[in-house]
């Protein structure tokens, strides 16, 4: 399945790694070109993306589409159209579906200042300041940011979280990706769009609250990095570990953490999930352990290691997809605009012919789609399931299919994919011919064989949400209410 955000923060840091020489000026399009990379783009958003209606009716996205076509009257630089073409991604609800700026774009900024020299945590929509580029910075982590460059927080919210690609109608996934996120080490998304969709600016003035004195509004100015000083202010704020651990808290209760079911991410720390699965759920048989909490925080998603998951976590027969569908038969309408060309084809005697324009895949060629079996050594005592926004594609799965079938307890917030299905697992890469923006299909809309709210993600049983104290401390709230839970008997 599509990481919903993990090929992009990759290309963006390797572009910017490899970028030498003058700065490059941002490249200019006229209207007619405009307009020829959006009717392509939208000629791929009716005939190859399945889900264009899935959370808007028909006769609301047409006529958006329509007046975005419109509005293209004029020259524009290639960010300005990238705002459109981005934001268009967004109004669509699906965190597969994700625009990214031009090779030449991400060179413009060979020689600017412009990174956030703070990392954030996001409460309430309130901005706490969590790290400091500087060790000696004139706002200490832990204070809160009320404006930054005279735009207060909310204002700035309203600008960036429609931005964001998100399944359905939920924000807890748009929130956390504003924060450092990944346990994969990716950029944050307010480090990357601020500049982008806010303003490109060399200096911040803050004005915020200190942490230590909280009578006083104090206001600072402090200079934007540049993006070598930036990798290095990442890194050592996110440290990538092995994607699952698994340990005993006490006799009774074992805690297993999946920080994401990616391929490369299991290869890093050679872990074979499959093997694993084996180890952890014997020893939860032989120890008639009374206690499991699985920790899916943070988990970005991956691939099918996550549904193999499940068969050890239900007891009892289950189903994971009700439908997987297709807008096209064969190679995609827009297939000379792909990246790789043909490499996506769907052959006819995979598929049955719905109404609609829709071809659904047959069980002989999902078998996800029929009844599965628990595996013989399921785990059957409690279960408690941590998960918050940043929880999502595979990661959503899980959560969705255990919620849907009545299996844990849920901690935390909810989760950032919807409970519905994805549109993903096959992908392909649209690249617009004059702007070079590129955006990322799901072609395989899927719908879970579970009961599930129109547009939410997992709604968990005791919405926990940890004070920026305790976050600075290393408390992890979560978990220790979860703990309170289990030692009280719920």
């Amino acid at each position: 399945m599509l990481n919903s955000v993990k090929k992009i923060m990759l290309a963006l840091l390797l572009l910017q790694k490899a970028l030498c020489g003058s700065c490059q000026e941002p490249l200019k399009y006229d209207p007619k070109q405009l307009q020829e990379d959006y009717s392509i783009f939208r000629k791929a958003l009716e005939t190859t993306y399945p889900s264009l209606y899935r959370f808007t009716d028909s006769p609301i996205m047409s006529k958006y589409l329509d007046d975005n076509f419109k509005s293209l009257n004029r020259p524009e630089y290639e960010i300005e159209f990238y705002r459109l073409i981005a934001t268009t991604c967004a109004r669509i609800n699906d965190e597969h579906l994700i625009a990214q700026p031009s090779k030449d774009y991400y060179r413009s900024l060979e020689n600017k200042h412009h990174y956030f020299p703070f990392s954030l945590k996001i409460i309430d929509r309130r901005f706490y300041v969590l790290k400091t580029a500087q060790a000696n910075s004139a706002i200490p982590a832990g204070s809160e940011i009320i404006s930054i460059n005279g735009r207060p927080v909310e204002e700035i919210l309203n600008i960036l979280l429609p931005a964001i690609p998100s399944d359905g109608y939920q924000q807890t996934f748009n929130i956390r990706h504003l924060e450092d996120y990944s346990m994969t080490e990716e950029d944050n998304l307010f480090d990357l769009n601020y500049p982008i969709f806010v303003e490109d600016t060399n200096a911040y003035r803050i004005e915020y609250i200190d942490k230590d004195n909280k009578e006083t509004k104090k206001t600072t100015t402090i200079a934007g990095l540049d993006y070598r000083s930036y990798k290095n202010f990442f890194y050592s704020r996110n440290k990538l570990v092995a994607p699952l651990a698994f340990k005993y808290l006490k006799k009774d209760i074992a805690y297993l953490r999946i920080s994401s079911f990616l391929g490369w991410h299991r290869k890093r720390f050679k872990q074979n999930f499959d093997q694993l699965y084996d180890s952890v759920f014997s020893v939860l048989k032989s120890r008639h352990t009374k206690n499991l909490i699985l920790d899916l925080r943070n988990n970005e998603g991956g691939d099918g290691t996550g549904e193999k998951l499940l068969s050890y976590l239900l007891t009892k027969p289950y189903k994971v997809y009700a439908s997987a569908e297709l807008k096209f038969v064969g190679y995609p309408p827009v297939v000379d605009h792909l990246e790789n060309k043909k490499d996506d084809v769907f052959f006819p005697d995979s598929l049955v012919d719905r109404t609609g324009g829709m071809y659904e895949f047959k069980k002989a060629y999902m078998p996800l789609l029929g009844e599965q079996q628990p595996d013989k050594e399921h785990y059957q005592g409690k279960l408690y399931v941590l998960i918050n926004g940043a929880s999502g594609s595979m990661a959503a799965v899980v959560a969705s299919l255990l919620k849907g079938n009545g299996r844990g307890v849920f901690i935390g917030e909810e989760s950032g994919g919807a409970m519905e299905g994805a549109t993903a697992r096959y992908g392909a890469t649209l690249v617009l011919p004059n702007s070079k923006i590129k955006v990322h299909l799901g072609l395989l809309k899927t719908t879970r064989a579970i009961a599930f709210t129109k547009g939410r993600g997992v709604v968990p049983d005791y919405p926990i949400t940890p004070k920026i104290d305790d976050i600075l401390t290393g408390t992890d709230t979560e978990l220790n209410f979860t703990l309170g839970l289990i030692s009280s008997g719920k």
